[in-house]
């Protein structure tokens, strides 16, 4: 979702301006970037260029508001900025993995922590996976474009399965003692995610009423995974979004490479819930607008990431059910009413059928590839 304009955003970008001025990225122009919603994100060029001779940077801009909710009165505490910075520093010493594209975190050049301003590395003409895929891929289907985009989820796969064993080495053991910081933000997720998932049901009882009972449960269970002393650090908010690749068209012979951004989400919780929110977000593709490469990409998501059990691919699907209901019921512009009532009635029946844990109705479907490979 694009954010709107924030009144403040002027006066952000003024005070930004200003505060580079005195640093080594003195700009000569800033110009506001879309994709944000909680920060001002601008696209900066230098007045000298940085030492491998580029001249743009990405600036985030961090307050105690939501940027893209100017109506909204959601306080959001600016730790998670500090986070962001813990984090980005942190995962530079993450080997990177190999994969069919490159796939790793931008450099962070700047971080004043009285302002919540950050510096970041630039990928020049770089565009979310959510909107390469609108733009690329919804004009024309193309079969000949699924080995690419199987690489391109084989490597979010391998990329988020480092991520996450790395992150539980004992050397990271003071990134996982920082993430303490953000255990509102969990607090924020549970909310938005499975207290709204119950909330929905007195919203859309025509489509979601049958199954309130199991949507009370999945919220209880998820409640209980915060206090079991048993979570591990995720990025907190993976999703096409924070994906970015190279706005060219994808060639047979050459692979994008792929930047993850957006860490203030970054916390102590389950590995899952990573899973299932991109594949949400990649199945919304399908759902909506009919983009098969959403599903080639989820297949080979799914295939980077490697061997789980029965278990965790369940709860990959109850976040995967939740994540339909509670977002795509709310994603402004994507589909008809009618579509928005056909994608919560199948996150309803994806949370159902995950809870009782009906293997073979996933086995029948276009989420096959949560088991494939395993009796």
């Amino acid at each position: 979702m694009a954010s709107k304009s924030h009144p403040k955003s002027h006066q952000v970008a003024e005070q930004v301006q200003e505060e580079l001025n005195g640093t080594p990225y003195k700009l000569t122009s800033l110009q506001p970037l879309s994709g944000g919603l909680a920060n001002f994100i601008f696209k900066g060029r230098l007045t000298n260029p940085l030492p491998d001779s580029s001249h743009e940077i990405a600036i985030k801009h961090g307050e105690s508001f939501i940027a893209g909710m100017p109506e909204s009165d959601w306080v959001i505490p600016t730790t998670r900025c500090q986070v962001e910075e813990v984090c980005l520093k942190a995962v530079q010493s993450m080997p990177i993995p190999e994969a069919p594209c490159v796939t790793r975190t931008p450099k962070l050049y700047y971080y004043n922590s009285e302002t919540n301003t950050q510096v970041q590395e630039y990928l020049p003409d770089a565009i979310s996976l959510k909107d390469y895929a609108l733009k690329h891929f919804l004009a024309t289907r193309d079969a000949s474009r699924k080995p690419v985009c199987v690489d391109i989820g084989k490597s979010l796969g391998i990329w988020l399965r480092s991520f996450h064993d790395w992150a539980n080495e004992p050397e990271q053991s003071g990134l996982r003692e920082a993430l303490k910081l953000n255990a509102n933000l969990q607090e924020l997720r549970h909310m938005t995610n499975y207290q709204t998932l119950v909330s929905d049901v007195d919203t859309y009882p025509e489509i979601l009423s049958d199954a309130k009972e199991v949507f009370e449960q999945v919220e209880k269970m998820a409640a209980e995974e915060l206090k079991s002393g048993k979570l591990e650090v995720i990025h907190g908010d993976f999703w096409t979004g924070n994906t970015l690749l190279a706005d060219r068209a994808l060639e047979d012979d050459k692979r994008p490479d792929i930047f993850i951004v957006d860490w203030e989400m970054c916390q102590l919780n389950v590995h899952p819930l990573d899973l299932g929110q991109m594949i949400a977000e990649l199945y919304e593709l399908y759902l909506f607008k009919n983009i098969e490469e959403g599903k080639w990409i989820i297949e080979g998501f799914l295939s980077g990431y490697g061997n789980i059990d029965d278990k965790f691919a369940y709860r990959i699907a109850l976040q995967l059910g939740t994540h339909l209901i509670v977002w795509g019921s709310r994603a402004q512009g994507w589909g008809t009413k009618e579509q928005v009532a056909e994608v919560m009635a199948k996150g309803k029946e994806i949370i159902v059928k995950a809870w009782r844990e009906d293997r073979t109705w996933f086995e029948a479907g276009d989420l096959a590839c949560l088991f494939s490979g395993r009796s």
